[in-house]
């Protein structure tokens, strides 16, 4: 995961992580056959822990929705510029032109976003999660999230805050207060 964070997928060789995992050849190749393999499994890693982080997260939140909801996006934004995110760009840009890769990832991208759905009825609570609308918004929110911290990463010097305050601006709008 580190070397795709640090080199990109072009450059994360099975070489490269053999080398860094000080293991041999025959032993990386018997777990991961493939490059394909060894990302996604990499991923699969990382998705556990970052799962984890947020549940344990949202466990803090307060169970009164409009308070639930703001921190819970600001918990969801923070996620957007760890590892996951960096090595889940450079998965998706590499499958655009690697037909084994797109192959692969898209199944393992369905799955991890039914395991984040879930995770997002947690994150925001059962009464927010119930709503009509929340797969809309959801996926709005992240969609949303994920083009931004795209253009950021280019950006690194950007006020990452002004983004994060359109959409609580958003939220308070919406969200009723009791």
């Amino acid at each position: 995961m580190r070397s795709l964070v640090e080199l990109g997928y072009a450059h994360t060789t099975t070489q490269e992580v053999q080398r860094r995992a000080g293991v041999s050849r025959g032993a990386l190749t018997h777990q991961f056959p493939s490059k394909t393999e060894l990302m996604l499994a990499a991923v699969d890693h990382l998705y556990e822990e970052f799962s984890a982080s947020v549940r344990q997260a949202a466990a803090d939140l307060p169970v009164e929705p409009a308070a639930r909801v703001r921190l819970g996006v600001e918990l969801v934004w923070e996620r957007f510029h760890g590892p996951l995110f960096v090595a889940a760009m450079e998965l998706w840009t590499a499958a655009r032109t690697d037909p084994e890769l797109r192959a692969a990832l898209l199944p393992h991208e369905r799955r991890l976003g039914a395991q984040l759905r879930q995770l997002a009825g947690e994150v925001f609570g059962a009464e927010i999660a119930g709503h009509p609308a929340a797969e809309a918004m959801y996926q709005v929110l992240l969609t949303s999230m994920r083009g931004q911290a795209m253009a950021y990463s280019l950006q690194p010097d950007a006020d990452r805050g002004q983004y994060l305050q359109h959409w609580l601006t958003i939220i308070e709008t919406l969200t009723p207060s009791r």
